[in-house]
């Protein structure tokens, strides 16, 4: 889980996934918070007991999340945004489909972004352009590269070398997953948007960094 300045939904967000009813080891990383979100979660973790990681910087979340991977033990992996805009309920169905069908390598939650009322017109947008450039690139057809819940055996992430600092990690995973020929799965989930004033980081920059790399990635050797 990675946080950095989510001092409003932190505890919820916690409190969670420490109630999915699932065997789970919860990795949180504070990406440098200044705002109260370390010392909470150092409160959260005496009753909790989850791993933390304090970063003495921001690294961003693809760099924090490839960290927190080294402390991994678990069978699986998915990272788990502390914004709320996800449900962490959707992760016992997205384990099962894995469980179930050993052939799958990676499970991709779909947050129907094109038929929700709440996404704003850049997010439609850059949904609609990563997907037209997957197919044109990539051969495939994938509904949403963005979404931060991904689920893979550890083994499988680990070996892909995930190289992204930013939010562009998440589209990385997606096309160094494709490049390996790792057989997919989409799957609904629920999606609840906030915006920039509610705390949302992701920028248009980010986007543009996203786009490099899908057409970087896809004539990397």
């Amino acid at each position: 889980m990675p946080v950095f300045n989510e001092i409003a939904t932190i505890e919820q967000a916690v409190v969670r996934v420490m109630d999915l009813p699932i065997d789970k080891e919860l990795i949180i990383f504070d990406d440098y918070s200044t705002d109260g979100c370390r010392e909470l979660l150092i409160e959260l973790n005496k009753k909790y007991n989850f791993k933390l990681l304090l970063h003495e910087k921001n690294l961003g979340k693809g760099r924090g999340v490839i960290e927190a991977s080294k402390y991994a033990t678990g069978e699986y992996f998915i990272v788990e945004d502390s914004d709320l805009e996800l449900n962490p309920s959707d992760i016992v169905k997205m384990l099962k489909i894995i469980e179930e069908d050993p052939s799958i390598d990676l499970v991709n939650g779909d947050r129907k972004i094109t038929s929700s009322a709440k996404v704003n017109l850049v997010s439609l947008i850059a949904n609609f352009v990563t997907r037209v450039l997957i197919f044109i690139l990539y051969g495939k057809f994938l509904k949403d590269i963005l979404s931060s819940y991904k689920l893979s055996k550890l083994s499988k992430f680990k070996e892909l070398g995930i190289q992204a600092d930013r939010f562009g990690f998440e589209s990385e995973w997606i096309l160094r997953s494709l490049k390996n020929n790792y057989k997919i799965q989409e799957i609904d989930i629920e999606y609840s948007p906030r915006t920039a004033k509610a705390g949302k980081k992701i920028n248009i920059l980010d986007g543009f960094e996203i786009i490099w790399t899908i057409i970087k990635l896809r004539f990397a050797k």
